[in-house]
Formats: structure tokens, sequence, C-alpha cells
């Protein structure tokens, strides 16, 4: 396909994503994305994964670039470096986690539901967000700035969100909901394995990176416990005696 992703962009978005440009879109990208992608990315990802994986974030990107496009403008090379950046991530990611724990890896319980949205889950984590104090709009700015990379290793993800004014805590709790690390996949990783959401949330963990990323586990914070403010009172009635 010749036609500027550009072009195609700015037609969708303003025909209010409708069947037929959204499908010339598409198409684009899976002629100048996916049918382009790399062996290697196809050996260590998997042919299908690998595929869906570059489609499910091309996709994402041109949502994303409609809204908020570079000064530079966008291409199908652009596009391209992006997706290749995300998923070289996912396999160096994959790598690690196989070197590490070579003795927990385990079938999975359930099928993996195919043409998943990330947007979707996305969203799900920004209204956990929301539903803990944390405007949905900060949410959604602070998802953008974790998700505009590369590179995309969590201590980069908190550096972009520190930068963006995000306190150290909130940038910890997002990084982690988004990112994970190498003891725990993250929220946003376990949704697109399937998983119900219902299960993610209500982990403990998980609930932890909710509560710091919106700004409310106050241990965070550093609030006194009470044995302190306990020692606090009795150096008090000492000072008085």
């Amino acid at each position: 396909m010749d036609v500027d992703l550009e072009v195609l962009i700015a037609e969708a978005a303003s025909s209010g994503w409708a069947p037929g440009p959204s499908r010339r879109l598409a198409d684009g990208i899976e002629s100048r994305i996916v049918v382009p992608l790399s062996s290697r990315l196809r050996a260590a990802l998997g042919h299908d994964e690998a595929a869906q994986l570059a489609r499910v974030i091309a996709w994402e990107r041109c949502l994303e670039l409609a809204v908020n496009p570079p000064e530079a403008g966008v291409s199908w090379g652009y596009l391209a470096n992006l997706v290749r950046w995300r998923l070289k991530d996912a396999v160096r990611s994959e790598l690690l986690r196989r070197q590490r724990h070579p003795l927990c890896r385990q079938p999975p319980d359930r099928a993996i539901v195919q043409q998943l949205s990330l947007g979707s889950h996305l969203e799900r984590i920004i209204s956990e967000l929301e539903l803990e104090g944390l405007p949905a709009t900060t949410g959604r700015r602070l998802t953008g700035v974790a998700a505009d990379g590369p590179p995309y290793y969590r201590a980069a993800i908190i550096a972009r969100l520190r930068h963006a004014g995000a306190s150290g805590e909130q940038a910890e709790g997002l990084a982690w909901l988004l990112r994970g690390g190498a003891g725990g996949a993250s929220a946003l990783a376990r949704l697109a394995q399937g998983q119900k959401p219902e299960e993610v949330f209500t982990d403990p963990v998980v609930r932890r990176w909710v509560w710091a990323a919106a700004g409310r586990d106050l241990r965070f914070f550093g609030r006194p416990s009470r044995l302190g403010h306990r020692r606090a009172a009795g150096l008090a009635r000492l000072r008085a005696a």
C-alpha cells in the first residue's frame, strides 16, 4: 500500500473510525508493518503471537497519533520503529523470565483470547485508578507517558513519569502496573493473557500498585506508624513531667 500513513490516519479519524477507512488503515498496517516483521522476532515470540502483537501495538499507536501527532509528522517507518521497539522489549522480558525462573513455568489453565484490544486493558487500569481517586484525565496522561518509549524497561518508565510530574510513588506504582518486574507479571500482561479483571485487581500485590499509582498507599508517603505515634506521645508526657 502506497498511501501515506498520515493520510490513512486522518481519513479514519475524521470518519469517526468508520469501517471503510479503518479497514484501509488495517490493511496498510498488515502490508507495511506485520508482513515485513523480522524472522528473529517471529522465532522468539512465535509466528502468530508476533504478528498479533504487532497489529495491536500498531493500531493503538495509530489511535494515539490521531490525537497527538509528533511535530515532525508520522510515516510508515516511524510506526514500524515503534512496533519493533515494543516487540524487542517483549522478547527481552521473555528471555529474562526464562533465565530467572526456569522451573516456574506452568501450562496455561485457560485459553488465551485472541484479538484482544490493548486499549481496553489500559482503560480498565485507568478506571481502577479513578476508583481510588486519581482523575481519569491524569491517569490517561500518565499512562501515555509511560508507554511513550523507547526504552521500555521499568527504570526508564519511572524516569519519564517523574519528568512528567508524577510523584516517585505514582511512578513506581504505574511502572509495576504496566511493565511489572522480574518477580511478577504486570497487571497489563495478566489481563492480556486472559485473566479476569476481578482476579487481577483483587490480588493484594496489584492492589498495592494501584494505591501507589493513585497516591493512596500511605506507606509510600512515610506516614508514621502507630508505634511512632505512641513513642511521640510518651516523649511528650516525659517532657511535660
